[in-house]
């Protein structure tokens, strides 16, 4: 019996004291040991340009708070992180989700999950359906014409949308190609578009990578970098200026 054997049966062995536990409980308690134990170094990842799935997320994560940035864990079955640069930072929170395929370019529908969840963080039915901030209670018609970006309310102080978060994509494909060896771009012409109108930004894992070698070499200015992602609607690219 190998080492994963012994370890199945183990699992196994503790499943059967409790009274048919339900499956995605215990997928959240086995994902919660799982980063305990990366946490105290106790597991590997593996090589970057395979990760996938949960090691791909940890490493993700890892790498943002490694470089500055403070990482929340995301509500469960949704977005994998929310991300601030610093607490009270007025600048808006980045909404993290993070991909792999064996296919070069990132799916239609994984861009409109990430758009899902930044609709949701941001409260923009919150903004369709009422207005901008500041414009009084009650069903605003202009506000749902326009999807929040207008109100009746011209005289309004505060027009701004209740919550606005940032949707960024770390993606790591086509897998098992090594990072030097992947040249097509990650994006399809339509989905350039797609992601453009959403002001989504699309961050290579390799580049991310990149990122934190040259913070860790006191290189790296993690506020540029920051700006950067606002900044950007589409693939971010390596830019000297990040660079101190």
């Amino acid at each position: 019996m190998n080492k994963y054997q012994e370890l199945r049966s183990a699992i196994r062995a503790a499943t059967q004291k409790i009274d048919k536990p339900v499956a995605h409980e215990m997928e959240k308690h086995f994902r919660a040991e799982l980063e305990s134990l990366r946490d105290d170094g106790l597991i590997a990842l593996g090589p970057d340009y395979q990760l996938t799935s949960f090691p791909l997320e940890y490493r993700v994560r890892e790498i943002f708070k490694k470089v500055g940035f403070e990482v929340v864990k995301g509500r469960d079955y949704r977005e994998d992180a929310v991300i601030h640069f610093e607490r009270g930072n007025p600048r808006r929170p980045l909404v993290l989700e993070v991909k792999s395929s064996r296919k070069t370019q990132i799916e239609r529908s994984d861009l409109r999950q990430l758009d899902d969840w930044v609709f949701d963080l941001s409260k923009e039915e919150q903004a369709r359906k009422f207005g901008l901030r500041g414009t009084g209670g009650g069903v605003d018609p202009m506000a749902i014409v326009s999807w929040g970006i207008m109100n009746r309310n011209s005289g309004a102080s505060v027009r701004h949308h209740p919550s606005p978060h940032k949707g960024v994509m770390v993606f790591n494909g086509p897998l098992e190609i090594p990072f030097k060896e992947r040249k097509s771009r990650c994006l399809s012409i339509n989905d350039e578009e797609f992601v453009d109108k959403r002001n989504l930004c699309i961050i290579p894992f390799d580049l991310l990578i990149r990122c934190l070698d040259q913070y860790a070499k006191n290189r790296f200015d993690n506020m540029i970098f920051w700006e950067r992602i606002h900044s950007t609607a589409g693939i971010l690219e390596w830019d000297n200026q990040f660079s101190i």
